[in-house]
């Protein structure tokens, strides 16, 4: 009967030692990838990627299409699309 004891109690001290190592690597190697991505610049102290929407533009399909289609160059003046011009095509 001590023995099983013993045994279970192995058991479960070596379940708590991969478990516990599994959290350490993977909480190592998140902050690794986080710390890559902004890669220390001083204007991303802060900034947290996965919570921050920084890195992902979101867009509806007709500015895709404005944006990916249009082969003219632009000017340097304010970006305004009006609804005629998705209405012409």
């Amino acid at each position: 009967m001590q023995a099983l004891e013993f045994l279970a109690l192995a058991l479960v001290n070596l379940a708590l030692i991969v478990y516990l190592f599994e959290k350490g690597f993977n909480f190592w190697k998140e902050n690794r990838r986080l710390k890559r991505l902004v890669n220390q610049h001083p204007e991303m102290k802060g900034v947290h990627p996965d919570e921050d929407g920084l890195f992902v533009f979101e867009s509806d399909d007709s500015l895709k299409v404005l944006v990916l289609e249009n082969d003219e160059p632009g000017v340097d003046e304010p970006f305004y699309v009006r609804e005629e011009d998705f209405e012409e095509e």
